[in-house]
């Protein structure tokens, strides 16, 4: 087999793979061999068929299974290439004795990348986000902590509800007479919690519906057990007392919480000029790809979604096929870029994923996916994509933290329709796929 190089036109090289006659006679035999061992020709013992048999029996196919084993011994040859689609064969076809295979593949584009010192980030205020968080975690205790005792009249928001439900799904009860608490709050818009407020104890509302992404509706039968009034603590010494065995005073408990504060919102802002900085990338970055290789991407891209079952959602969201195949178009180039960003910078700055920073990253996201640090460190070990999944955060991480060190940070000014909040743990909470 003999590779030669034609031409390159943006990412895209086209390469010519010749085979001589002797490669050819090999791949006739593999067809020769392969049919022997799956078919019976009439006349001939299994196994026993000559090729010059073969070839007839094949007809037009024969040739067709020929160029077939020969795109094998390409696939093989091109498997440690880097590329970001996989190898295309635009033609194919047999020429004297021998055969001529052209291939097309798809190489990661060339990046040129601006320089990103004195990059304009910005971040929020500490001491606003820090009394934010204070006065949201003081109500949040309030509640936690809240009295509770029978109300005699209708659901309200704030009330706490112990209901009674059922539910059916093509005539078949999935969930049966099962009891569950529910704490009515405005934000949440659940149809189960939606639908009694306003209703008594001994009330039974009944209603229907269908979730995203499924066509499948369910019925459900909800009664209202009991109606619980929640009445908060007032926020006075004696409520520190109850909610923290640590705090004597208000003002003593104040302080626990604000130093929780601190410690989250230097988490959150660690990830928070992390997303800023990977939101600047694509203004840093300059490539050029082939439309072809978009073309495949999307198209890829929007045969998952239609496997996921969330290709119609998507398309009702963009309006129009045409609008959805030009933002996903866009959100394709634009990841490509991104990505392109992380490795280049990678290299250049030799950032690597060490053993023990995998090892540790495993053990600090455990809690998220629910499992032991152990279990979680096992995982790695045995799970390759978990493992790549980890390596690529890792070094992700490394380039946008390389890209703030080297930013120009300033404080953000107060939104009046937006506030940010931090919660208490300030990690990433991806899991991984098990």
């Amino acid at each position: 087999m003999e590779k030669s190089f034609v031409k390159k036109e943006e990412n895209v090289e086209t390469f010519l793979f010749a085979f001589d006659s002797e490669e050819i006679r090999k791949a006739e035999n593999d067809v020769a061999r392969y049919v022997n061992q799956q078919y019976t020709i009439p006349g001939f013992r299994k196994g026993k068929v000559p090729l010059s048999i073969v070839r007839n029996f094949l007809a037009e196919s024969f040739e067709e299974m020929v160029l077939e084993v020969l795109s094998d011994k390409i696939e093989e040859e091109l498997k440690d290439e880097k590329i970001l689609v996989p190898a295309v064969i635009t033609e194919q076809k047999m020429e004297g004795e021998g055969a001529v295979i052209e291939v097309k593949l798809h190489r990661d584009p060339e990046v040129k990348i601006r320089d990103y010192e004195n990059l304009d980030l910005k971040v929020p205020k500490q001491d606003e986000v820090v009394l934010n968080y204070v006065n949201n975690r003081l109500e949040e205790l309030r509640n936690e902590h809240a009295i509770v005792e029978p109300k005699d009249g209708p659901v309200e928001n704030g009330d706490l509800v112990k209901i009674e439900y059922t539910i059916i799904k093509d005539g078949k009860k999935i969930a049966e007479n099962k009891v569950q608490e529910l704490s009515v709050v405005p934000e949440d818009d659940r149809p189960i919690v939606k639908n009694i407020i306003g209703k008594t104890k001994d009330d039974v509302v009944e209603f229907t519906r269908t979730f995203e992404d499924s066509d499948n509706e369910y019925f459900y039968s909800v009664k209202v057990l009991d109606v619980l009034r929640k009445s908060p603590l007032d926020l006075d010494d004696e409520f520190a007392k109850t909610v923290n065995a640590e705090a004597n005073t208000l003002e003593e408990l104040k302080e626990i919480v604000r130093r929780e504060g601190m410690e989250s919102f230097l988490n959150w802002k660690k990830d928070f000029l992390r997303q800023q900085a990977m939101d600047k990338i694509n203004d840093l970055v300059e490539i050029e790809i082939s439309d072809a290789t978009l073309d495949y991407l999307v198209q890829r891209t929007i045969e998952n979604s239609k496997k996921e079952k969330s290709y119609e959602k998507y398309l009702k969201q963009a309006g129009s096929e045409e609008k959805l195949i030009e933002e996903l178009r866009s959100g394709v180039f634009d990841e490509i870029k991104k990505a392109r960003f992380i490795d280049e910078i990678a290299s250049r700055e030799g950032f690597r994923a060490e053993e023990e920073e995998i090892q540790a990253y495993a053990e600090e996201m455990a809690p998220y996916w629910g499992i032991s640090a152990e279990r979680a460190k096992e995982m790695v070990n045995t799970r390759q994509d978990v493992k790549e999944d980890i390596v690529s955060t890792i070094i992700r991480n490394k380039v946008l933290d390389n890209v703030i060190e080297k930013a120009s940070i300033s404080d953000m000014e107060p939104s009046s329709d937006e506030q940010l909040e931090i919660s208490e743990s300030g990690g990433e909470e991806a899991p991984p796929k098990e």
